[in-house]
């Protein structure tokens, strides 16, 4: 009985020892599999990303064109997927098949307009009206006793409207409908002209930037006011600010919720904050800003490059730079359109995408007021003295 039962002991020594064996073979097989599986969507995604970074195109073809109904005076500005008309006598939305999806008349000598992500604002520079609207149409109108000399409109439709009232900025907030929520005021004397101001997308914080001249110098007063609980407490509402000696800041402007940068003469300043803002870094900047654009995520600046033509830079919102080219057309518009930079004047035109890669340039053969990417792929609004095509690079 003993010599039968070892015999089955290492019998089932044996069977245990070839599965355990099977299995461990089992493992490195699959694990090879999947190393391997993986190994190729790397190489798949890295050849796709340089194919995207890389693209570049020689042509477009025209898919479409409209007749242009509007003056040579009508200005435009991108929202949302739309394009937005305005002039004297009105203010259209229309989308990519300029297909009109609301509209809206008045009388304004001089309008100016901001977008916030769904929100627009609309007011007489100098003058005492102003309107909201969203995607779809008029929201809500203000008529103000002062003179409006800036607006500032939030993502859900507050408006910040800067008023003049002799020697005393007043800074009145709205809502969506019109209804006034805050107002505050500013005694030159103290603070200085307001040169620049920005509301963030949530509505709750302000940055401006003051102009101040003290003993024949000039200076610049960041202010960062905040109109939730966190300022209510404080004079104002201001919660924070910084005096900056010798550089004028003409311009200021929240990117989102929380980001804020400030762009001096010789200095780059970037803020975050939930409620009262930090600085975040500052960069200092060798040659004077020529111009100033940006989007949500990206902050762009150009300057005179070392010999002729211009330097273009590129920062995240944390400061961080995400490339640096040099171009020498000599441009009158640039901007983020969508995820790329559209750089242009009357008849030239070159796109960068958002590694900073030149992926298109052309000459037109008639002149371009505007220029706009569409949704979908290498589309893009180009817009003539007569007509407005909708173009496909190839």
């Amino acid at each position: 009985m003993s010599i039968q039962l070892l015999n089955k002991n290492t019998d089932v020594s044996k069977d245990t020892g070839s599965f355990e064996k099977k299995l461990r073979n089992h493992r490195i097989k699959t694990i090879g599999i999947v190393g391997a599986v993986l190994l190729v969507l790397i190489l798949a995604g890295s050849w796709g990303y340089i194919q995207v970074r890389n693209r570049s195109y020689e042509t477009y073809e025209v898919v479409r064109s409209f007749e242009r109904t509007d003056t040579v005076m009508t200005q435009y500005t991108e929202f949302l997927d739309y394009v937005l008309k305005y002039g004297k006598d009105g203010i259209s939305c229309v989308d990519s098949n300029n297909k009109l999806i609301w509209s809206q008349t008045y009388n304004m000598q001089t309008p100016m307009v901001e977008v916030c992500q769904g929100s627009v604002a609309l007011a007489e520079e100098n003058g005492t009206d102003a309107m909201i609207f969203d995607q779809t149409g008029l929201q809500g109108t203000i008529q103000t006793r002062l003179p409006i000399r800036q607006i500032s409109i939030a993502s859900q439709g507050v408006l910040a409207a800067l008023l003049e009232d002799g020697d005393i900025m007043r800074l009145n907030l709205y809502d969506k409908k019109g209804q006034e929520l805050v107002t505050s005021k500013f005694e030159l004397q103290d603070t200085g002209y307001p040169l620049r101001m920005s509301l963030s997308a949530d509505g709750t914080k302000l940055a401006v930037a003051f102009l101040q001249v003290k003993d024949g110098g000039i200076s610049t007063c960041l202010a960062f006011y905040n109109f939730d609980s966190v300022g209510e407490n404080q004079q104002d509402h201001m919660v924070a600010a910084k005096e900056i000696s010798d550089i004028v800041v003409p311009s200021v402007k929240y990117m989102d919720d929380t980001h804020c940068f400030a762009i001096g003469t010789t200095q780059l300043l970037l803020y975050e904050g939930k409620q009262i803002p930090e600085l975040v870094t500052s960069i200092e900047l060798s040659e004077e800003v020529e111009s100033v654009f940006y989007s949500e995520k990206y902050l762009g600046i150009v300057q005179k490059g070392e010999e002729e033509g211009y330097l273009l830079k590129v920062y995240d919102v944390k400061g961080q730079q995400k490339f640096e080219t040099s171009f020498d057309m000599d441009y009158t518009t640039l901007k983020f359109s969508k995820e790329q930079i559209l750089i242009y004047n009357e008849f030239e035109c070159m796109m960068l995408n958002e590694y900073g890669k030149d992926f298109f340039s052309v000459t037109f053969g008639e002149s371009v007021s505007n220029l706009y990417t569409l949704s979908g792929k290498n589309k893009y609004i180009v817009m003539h003295a007569s007509r407005t095509d909708q173009i496909r690079l190839r």
